[in-house]
């Protein structure tokens, strides 16, 4: 084998390798989203079924067949707007939820977040925004409203709750997908 081809096999390996351990993390995903589920349903219980929240169920269906790397980009974006949303800790007077319980929840998403970012790193940053970052940005803005417009109300975090459940559920079947694109 000549010398310069030697190095691009490594440097090939190289590559391989360094994916292989910035995602090998997607294969601990699910286990740590169902905790993330299981933390969400016990902040408040039962989750009534009679509340209607807007959801982008059309943007997940686009991603899900979208390149592997954006849909680990959106995984990372969704759950930082999560974080951020629920983050309220000033606002959430009203509601009757366990304060260590939203507390381990963050952190669960925290992880998740950071985890996956280390995935996304990999990867060329676009030149532009990708309509997907747009969309949930605004998706986000408007349940951002639906707690100002409530007054932060039991009720609209609740709506919000509901929300974040319908997300985590979302991007699991996500997570799952790419996990198995990449065989991790």
């Amino acid at each position: 084998m000549k010398q310069a081809q030697m190095w691009t096999y490594i440097f090939v390996m190289f590559l391989t390798l360094q994916q292989c351990s910035a995602c090998r993390w997607l294969g601990r995903y699910r286990m740590v989203s169902a905790d993330s589920l299981n933390l969400l349903r016990e902040m408040g219980g039962q989750y009534t079924e009679d509340i209607k929240v807007p959801f982008p169920g059309t943007l997940y269906n686009l991603i899900g067949d979208a390149k592997v790397e954006d849909q680990v980009k959106f995984l990372v974006l969704t759950l930082d707007h999560i974080i951020k949303l629920m983050d309220g800790s000033g606002h959430m007077n009203s509601v009757q939820w366990k304060p260590k319980t939203v507390e381990y929840f963050l952190k669960d998403l925290h992880r998740q977040s950071s985890e996956l970012k280390e995935c996304v790193a990999q990867y060329q940053k676009p030149s532009h925004k990708e309509s997907y970052e747009k969309r949930i940005k605004r998706h986000f803005r408007t349940l951002k409203r639906i707690l100002k417009k409530e007054k932060y109300s039991a009720h609209a975090w609740e709506q919000i709750r509901r929300a974040v459940r319908t997300h985590l559920q979302r991007m699991d079947i996500i997570a799952n997908n790419t996990k198995s694109l990449l065989k991790v």
